[in-house]
């Protein structure tokens, strides 16, 4: 076989109606997470986490600095629950490519150093879809609870996926992206924004102080390298299905699976995730070179918040939708703008941020938002 190929295949199924009625017949059941990669909330689980995303907040790692909150000691950032989740139930489709499309997440306690963290999950919803990328294709919407030891509830995951069949989406190329080396200057453009951030910390946003219209710092992130990927990928671990396995360890796990694999360009059964490390596996699906991992860029929205709200806020929900892949390159800028303000029914002090990342072009390629629970101004202002 020519190890030479302008598009990689590897197993290549249709959707079928059985796979369908399979999935749709495990809606609403509920399992024990399985190949959790965190288990506990650590001091060194959280500092990777933290790490890989890129987040300098003292709160996540300075046992001092975090005494002095109102904490009393080191917690992790709300995102850090994506590195606890694991399969759970069926998944579904096999031999099925997927996209990975956002999150919902709704947060009810902090995760506190030392935490022990279970997790439950299932499929919540089951949708077909027309799509231009693709022929046959579903949206999967998977849900994941987190307990801590005292199975108190954590918070709540919504996972949403588009199951797309893999050798119809190669053929349909809907990305098309060019990128040149970049200039000192434009490099210069970045390095200024990374030097920009400002983190809140120990001095309380006061809900009366926040307007409608204000806007959070913006984060620079990139130019997305492999480097970025590896250093994500050891706070994360891998995707909730835990493809990537090594050696020994991948070989038995393939054998069980076997629709699992994308062959690479030497015909070698590779992880599905490859497409976020190779650009040869990406365009095989119909993405010009290897992209980001969903999360990460998800992890950036939830830094943003955490910096501009301060250790005193709390986040009560972050919901993003990825628009476009971020590509091996691009510079992606964190944004966001307060829309609402209001004292809600147990009268906390909410507001709500409208959030997204643009690439270099400008371009939008994820958009959100997040419900923030902020201190209310102890001299009584309302």
């Amino acid at each position: 076989m020519a190890a030479s190929v302008e598009v990689i295949r590897g197993t290549e199924r249709k959707i079928t109606d059985e796979m369908v009625s399979q999935v749709q017949a495990e809606i609403g059941k509920e399992y024990p997470s399985k190949d959790q990669y965190n288990t506990e909330a650590t001091l060194d689980n959280i500092r990777h986490w933290a790490n890989g995303i890129g987040d300098l907040n003292p709160l996540w790692h300075d046992h001092d600095y975090a005494k002095s909150t109102s904490y009393g000691g080191i917690i992790a950032p709300p995102t850090f629950l994506y590195s606890c989740s694991g399969r759970a139930g069926l998944q579904g489709f096999p031999g099925i490519h997927t996209m990975h499309l956002g999150d919902d997440w709704i947060f009810y306690r902090p995760i506190r150093l030392g935490m022990k963290i279970t997790v439950t999950g299932g499929v919540h919803s089951l949708t077909e879809k027309k799509t231009s990328f693709a022929g046959r294709a579903y949206l999967q919407t998977h849900f994941r609870h987190f307990r801590n030891e005292n199975q108190q509830l954590l918070a709540t995951m919504y996972l949403n996926q588009m199951r797309t069949e893999r050798n119809t989406a190669s053929r349909t190329k809907r990305y098309q992206s060019q990128i040149e080396p970049y200039t000192e200057e434009q490099l210069e453009a970045v390095w200024k924004g990374i030097e920009a951030e400002t983190v809140r910390g120990n001095v309380p946003r006061y809900w009366q102080d926040v307007q409608v219209g204000d806007e959070p710092p913006p984060l620079a992130k990139g130019p997305l390298t492999m480097s970025d990927v590896v250093a994500f990928k050891m706070g994360w671990g891998s995707h909730f299905v835990h493809h990537i396995r090594a050696n020994e360890h991948r070989y038995w796990y393939v054998k069980r699976h076997p629709d699992l694999p994308i062959r690479n360009r030497l015909n070698v059964p590779d992880c599905p995730e490859a497409v976020h490390m190779l650009s040869d596996t990406a365009k095989a699906i119909g993405v010009p070179r290897w992209y980001d991992y969903g999360p990460q860029r998800e992890g950036w929205f939830g830094h943003l918040v955490t910096n501009w709200m301060g250790d005193d806020g709390q986040m009560m929900e972050l919901r993003v939708a990825l628009r476009k892949p971020n590509l091996e390159g691009d510079v992606q800028w964190i944004k966001g703008k307060v829309t609402t303000k209001q004292i809600d029914a147990q009268g906390r002090h909410v507001v709500g941020l409208d959030l997204w990342s643009e690439n270099q072009n400008k371009v939008v390629t994820a958009t959100g938002t997040a419900t923030v629970c902020l201190p209310s101004s102890p001299d009584g202002r309302r």
